[in-house]
C-alpha cells in the first residue's frame, strides 16, 4: 500500500476521505490494501493513530485515504484476524511524516512481505518499501547501541549507498528529459520552458492507457510516446516553423514557450484534476542488492532510459540524419549552404525530443508511483541546470550534467534537510559555471 506525504504549513485534524489531494495545508496517508496475490481487499477497517487519529474502510478496489494536518509518526493498523485470513505478514505499520521533495513524496508499505532491512534513514529519490512487520515492536528497541558508534557508522554507510543509487536512477530519468531539450536548443537556439509539460503529457497518457482504456503497461507506454512525438510535430508545424519563417527572435519564442507551459498546465489540471495519478496500481516486490533496496520496475525503467539515451547517441554519430543534425547544431547557415534541409532536421528533432520527454514521463510515473499535472514543471529547473552544466547544445553533456545533478541532490540529503537538496545541486551548477562558463562539454567561444 502506498503512502503519500506532503507536509502542511498549518495543523488540521486527520480526516478519512475518499481520495486525498495534497496541498499546502494537508498531507496524505493513503494506499491500496492487497493480499499476497495482489488482489484488493474491500470492506476492511483501517485505523490511523499517532500524531492524529481517524478511521476509514477500504472500498471495492482496496483503496483508503486519510488527510493529515501535522508532521509526525503515524501508525496504520487493521484487525489481526483480517491479516491472518489473507496471509499478510502483519496488521500494523508505522511511518513517519516528514518534509519531502516531489520525487520522495510516496513511501510503499507492504503487509504481505517480511520487513526489509532499514537502509533509508530519510527521504530518498524514491522511498523504499517498508513492511508492516516493522511496527511489531517485539524486541531490540532499547539495547544494542554500542559506545563506539559502529552501528551509526554502518547505518550512515548504508544510507549513502541507497542515496547514491537513487541519485543515479533519478539522474538517468532527468537525462532522458534533458537530452531532448538540448537537441532542440542546439538546432534552433530555443530554450523551451514547455518541455516539462511534454514530460507530464507522457505520464498522463500512460495513465489514460492503463487506468481508463485498461491496456497493459507496454502498449500504454507506446501510446504515450506516439502522442508525445505527434505533439512535437504539431508544435513545430503550427507554432515554431511559422515563427522561424517570420524571423521572430529566440527571446520572443522563449516567451511563447512560457505561455504554452502555463496553458498546458491548466489544461492538465482541468482534465485530470490536481491529485496524483497512478500509472500502475500494484505494489512491486522489493529486494536487496548489497546495501541497496530496490524493485524490478525501477531497474527496468533505468535500463530503458539507458537504452534510449544510447540509441540517440548512435543516431547522432552513426547515421546520415544524425550527422546532419550535428551540422545544423554547429552552424545552421553553413549546413543549409552545403545542401542540408535544415527545416526537415529541426522537424525531426522536435519529434524525437517530445517523444523522449513522453517516455521519461512514463518511466518517472512508474518510478515515483504516480504522475501529477505539474510534474514536469517541478523538474524544469533541474533540466535547465543539467543542460547548462553539461554544455548547451551537446547531447552527451546533458546526460553527464543530469547524472551530476541527480547524485548531488540525493546524496546531499544525508547532511542537509531533504527539501533543500535541489538547492545543493544548483549550487554545484553555479560553482562549475564560475570555473568553466561553457559547461563541461561546451565549446569555448569568443565574443566580440
Amino acid at each position: 500500500m502506498a503512502f503519500c506525504f506532503i507536509p502542511p504549513n498549518q495543523a488540521m485534524a486527520a480526516e478519512a476521505v475518499p481520495t486525498c489531494n495534497p496541498s499546502a495545508t494537508n498531507g496524505c496517508v493513503n494506499g491500496i490494501l492487497q493480499d499476497a496475490s495482489k488482489k484488493p481487499i474491500a470492506g476492511v477497517t483501517i485505523t490511523l493513530s499517532g500524531t492524529e487519529e481517524a478511521t476509514t474502510t477500504t472500498d471495492a478496489n482496496g483503496d483508503w485515504a486519510f488527510s493529515v494536518g501535522k508532521d509526525g509518526s503515524y501508525t496504520v493498523s487493521m484487525d489481526e484476524s483480517v491479516a491472518k485470513e489473507h496471509g499478510l505478514k502483519a496488521a500494523t505499520a508505522t511511518v513517519k511524516v516528514e518534509k519531502n521533495s516531489f520525487d520522495a513524496a510516496r513511501q510503499v508499505v507492504r503487509f504481505d512481505k517480511p520487513a526489509p532491512s532499514d537502509t533509508s534513514g530519510g527521504a530518498s529519490g524514491k522511498s523504499g518499501s517498508t513492511s508492516g512487520s516493522t511496527a511489531s515492536g517485539s524486541s531490540g528497541s532499547t539495547g544494542s547501541s554500542s559506545g563506539d558508534g559502529s552501528s551509526l557508522g554502518a547505518n550512515l554507510g548504508a544510507r549513502f549507498w541507497q542515496q547514491l543509487y537513487s541519485g543515479v536512477i533519478f539522474g538517468l530519468m532527468l537525462g532522458l528529459m534533458s537530452v531532448g531539450m538540448n537537441l532542440v536548443y542546439g538546432t534552433t537556439g530555443l530554450s523551451s520552458f514547455s518541455h516539462g509539460e511534454q514530460v507530464t503529457l507522457g505520464g498522463l497518457m500512460a495513465f489514460v492507457g492503463t487506468q481508463i482504456l485498461h491496456w497493459p503497461l507496454v502498449p500504454a507506454a507506446i501510446f504515450a510516446i506516439v502522442i508525445g512525438g505527434l505533439t512535437g510535430w504539431i508544435q513545430n508545424e503550427i507554432v515554431w516553423a511559422p515563427l522561424r519563417r517570420k524571423r521572430v527572435g529566440t527571446m520572443q519564442q522563449m516567451i511563447v514557450t512560457i505561455g504554452l507551459s502555463m496553458a498546458l498546465q491548466y489544461l492538465f489540471q482541468f482534465f485530470f484534476g490536481g491529485d496524483i495519478k497512478g500509472i500502475v496500481k500494484s505494489v512491486p516486490d522489493s529486494f536487496q542488492i548489497g546495501p541497496i533496496t530496490t524493485d524490478m520496475p525501477t531497474l527496468v525503467s533505468a535500463g530503458i532510459a539507458i537504452v534510449a539515451i544510447v540509441g540517440v547517441s548512435l543516431f547522432l554519430y552513426k547515421t546520415r540524419l544524425g550527422r546532419a543534425t550535428r551540422a545544423v547544431s554547429d552552424n545552421s547557415a553553413l549546413a543549409a549552404a552545403s545542401g542540408i534541409n535544415v527545416e526537415q532536421v529541426v522537424r525531426i528533432v522536435w519529434i524525437i525530443s517530445c517523444a523522449m520527454a513522453a517516455l521519461s514521463g512514463v518511466l518517472l510515473g512508474v518510478y515515483l508511483n504516480g504522475i501529477s499535472w505539474n510534474t514536469g514543471a517541478t523538474l524544469l529547473l533541474l533540466m535547465f541546470a543539467a543542460v547548462t552544466l553539461g554544455g548547451l547544445g551537446t547531447a552527451n553533456g546533458a546526460l553527464v550534467g543530469s547524472l551530476i545533478i541527480g547524485i548531488v541532490a540525493d546524496t546531499s540529503s544525508l547532511i542537509i534537510p531533504s527539501d533543500m537538496r535541489y538547492a545543493s545541486a544548483l549550487a554545484i551548477l553555479i560553482i562549475v559555471l564560475l570555473v568553466r562558463p561553457q559547461g563541461i562539454f561546451g565549446k569555448q567561444q569568443r565574443v566580440g
